[in-house]
């Protein structure tokens, strides 16, 4: 071989072959016949990487070994990993489960050689917050090639790309362990690392090549000689592309670290790097498990790529071991409803890896990379996972709920039928906070809010609301403010909050808003504003069998000629109006409507009734009424005059203008009669219609037509 070449071992295909569909042949290329081909990893099906051959090192199997017989088949359990246990993304974490059902568990050895040598490097770390144990060790005169067969298989079946031995070795430690750890190029760090947050407008190409500017709260590992710093890495995500490992990398700082979680994921996502380090840091990592994770490194930099060690590790920050949970095996029992021995119990927890103390109730240590385990409760759960769910018994409990308890889901039940069915009249429903700027009272014209907070959390919402629509009319106004809607139809389910004595009185109400043109009707015509709300809620009331009615009522938040008080099934429970002027003008708002209704409503039972078999008489009555007459009047003299055979009437005209006089209205009604148990006479039918005139013009009111 001439200077600079080296040995090269590879897959090769030789002529005849065929790799995925393609008959492999010779072939004259500039002049050279080409005896097969040399084949990538994807070629072979081992990888998606196709950039590069599969390489192997010169002396791993004698030229011409068929590859089948040095890359058997082979199988690969494919895992997922819940986020709470981290541990389990490294072969340990799942072997200590395995130990724990009755496996045997050979851990594996880690030979060391160090030498007492100078460290070429320093350490210093200004964000202990970010780095909360940082270490670095040195290794030096390194053979960088590639990496043995049974490494480079490992790799592939877990869908990792060897690249060369230096690099894989970290890359497998941290499949082994858990522990994501890097190596950098010792001739581009300068005089030592650096951990601190990012500067201003400071960039960095990362292995990808691609080229990225830093942000503010990024940390990164920096190389720095003097007092002058130089990002080479991006701490916990991926590291730079000029401080990689080459193929004449003779010395090494080696980097294993325990991050903030938190910190890491805002990096990568702010970055859009997934890594396999960025997703082991973001879940976190042993806090005890940085120096055991270098020295099995360093042992196979050893062996794989004759690597010498220092004895030194610098390290800063005190990492932090788990505490002793209190464990009590009869507890474990109750909670579960097993009756698990205390030495069945106690095993599990030794195979698991933690330290058993005490004599009752024990001292239970979990091992430091279970991060997931911290109270009492957690240790009963691993008792049951690893005994078997499938063992704990299918009683039920010796306990029946009281009498107190029964039907304790009912106003529950009756408030998700009233969401469904103001969500079926096409009201959206949202959710405002309970509290409210008491300074605000005055712009709603409502009294002063009576229950303040302590500690608000900020001045707008200081106390605790007394009614749900100031809510709805800020959410209406930012949404304006936002896209100008054309329409909102919306309503709200909430606690408001009174005083009764030294006491607080917590109700819940049910507000609807209504902003903007209304529903489109027969012949183009429209209903809008009071009307249409008005109708909504009665539509959603005689879905309840419940009437309504509005009586004029003067609200000081409602404007003076479109406020009414609302009855429903006789009982006062709310009002329906158009909101203030002067509300509607601080607000910067167009005319508005609302309601609010005292929950519970009241409850009709449920009575079915057969169709009738018989058939109905229909009448149309026209009464003429002074402007001024509520139509709740009119309705009510109509049905107690009719008598017992009205079925129903209902309102399908009103009128003014002439021939009638100014200041009358004229009220149209269709009258619907029929009798239960038979067909009804045309003189019965007549007779009522009499009443009614002799009823009406008893009041004074005249019959149109």
């Amino acid at each position: 071989l001439g200077q600079g070449q080296r040995l090269q071992a590879v897959a090769l295909a030789l002529p005849g072959t065929e790799v995925r569909g393609l008959a492999i042949g010779e072939r004259t290329i500039q002049g050279v016949v080409s005896h097969g081909m040399a084949l990538s990893p994807k070629e072979l099906g081992v990888g998606e990487y196709g950039g590069g051959l599969l390489e192997f090192p010169p002396d791993t199997l004698p030229p011409g070994t068929p590859l089948a017989e040095a890359w058997p088949e082979e199988e690969v359990l494919d895992i997922e990993v819940t986020p709470n246990r981290p541990d389990a993304l490294g072969i340990l974490g799942l072997a200590f489960d395995l130990h724990a059902l009755g496996y045997s568990l050979i851990l594996p050895e880690v030979r060391l050689e160090t030498e007492k040598v100078p460290l070429p490097f320093g350490l210093r770390v200004e964000d202990p917050r970010g780095a909360l144990h940082f270490t670095l060790s040195y290794a030096f005169g390194l053979q960088v090639g590639p990496s043995p067969l049974w490494l480079q298989r490992i790799l592939f079946a877990c869908g990792m790309r060897p690249i060369s031995n230096v690099v894989d070795i970290t890359n497998y430690v941290m499949l082994e362990r858990a522990q994501p750890m890097h190596a950098f190029d010792l001739r581009f760090v300068g005089e030592g690392i650096l951990v601190r947050r990012a500067k201003p407008g400071e960039k960095l190409v990362t292995l990808d090549g691609v080229e990225r500017e830093l942000h503010l709260e990024d940390l990164v590992i920096a190389g720095y000689r003097g007092e002058e710093s130089f990002p080479i890495g991006l701490a916990g995500v991926m590291g730079g592309a000029e401080s990689e490992v080459r193929e004449d990398t003779e010395a090494i700082a080696l980097e294993v670290a325990q991050f903030d979680p938190v910190s890491i994921r805002k990096t990568a996502r702010r970055h859009g790097l997934r890594t396999e380090a960025s997703y082991r840091f973001e879940r976190g990592v042993d806090p005890l498990g940085q120096v055991p994770a270098a020295q099995r490194a360093l042992s196979l930099l050893q062996t794989l790529a004759g690597a010498r060690v220092a004895e030194t590790i610098l390290e800063e920050g005190t990492p932090q071991a788990q505490r002793p949970i209190p464990f009590r095996p009869a507890y474990a029992n109750q909670l579960l409803g097993t009756q698990y021995p205390e030495e069945v119990q106690l095993a599990i927890l030794r195979r698991l890896g933690c330290r058993v103390e005490g004599e009752g109730p024990y001292r239970v240590t979990p091992p430091s990379r279970r991060l997931d385990l911290e109270l009492e409760e957690d240790l009963v759960e691993e008792i049951a996972r690893i005994q078997g769910y499938e063992s704990i018994p299918l009683d039920l409990p010796a306990f029946f709920p009281a009498p107190d308890n029964r039907g304790v889901e009912r106003p529950y039940q009756r408030e998700r039928r009233l969401r469904e069915l103001l969500s079926g009249l096409g009201f959206q429903e949202v959710y405002t906070y309970s509290f409210m700027d008491p300074e605000e009272a005055s712009l709603f014209r409502l009294p002063p809010p009576p229950w303040r907070l302590k500690n608000p959390l900020s001045p707008e919402k200081a106390a605790l609301r007394t009614h749900l629509f100031p809510g709805l009319l800020r959410l209406l106004k930012e949404n304006l403010a936002l896209d100008r809607p054309e329409r909102a139809l919306l309503f709200e389910v909430g606690r408001v909050f009174g005083k009764e004595g030294a006491w607080v009185r917590e109700e819940t109400h049910l507000a609807g808003l209504l902003f903007g043109e209304g529903l489109g009707l027969p012949h183009g015509e429209k209903l809008s504003g009071y009307p249409l709300l008005k109708g909504l809620l009665e539509a959603f009331l005689n879905r309840l069998g419940l009437d309504l009615r509005v009586e004029a009522h003067p609200y000081p938040f409602l404007h003076p000629g479109v406020s009414g008080k609302v009855r429903v099934a006789g009982e006062e429970k709310g009002f329906l109006g158009q909101v203030h002027p002067e509300i509607l003008k601080a607000l910067e708002l167009p005319p508005v409507y609302i309601f609010e209704l005292h929950l519970p409503l009241p409850e009709k039972p449920f009575r079915f009734q057969d169709p009738s078999r018989y058939p109905l008489a229909l009448r149309d009555l026209a009464v003429v009424v002074p402007e001024v007459t509520p139509y709740g009047e009119v309705e009510a003299l109509l049905r107690q005059a009719a008598g017992p055979y009205l079925e129903s009437l209902r309102l399908f005209d009103l009128y003014q203008g002439p021939p009638l006089r100014v200041g009358e209205k004229s009220l149209a009604f269709h009258l619907r009669f029929r009798h239960p148990e038979r067909t009804l006479k045309d003189e019965e039918v007549e007779e009522a219609m009499a009443r009614l005139l002799t009823a009406l013009r008893s009041r004074g009111w005249d019959i149109r037509g």
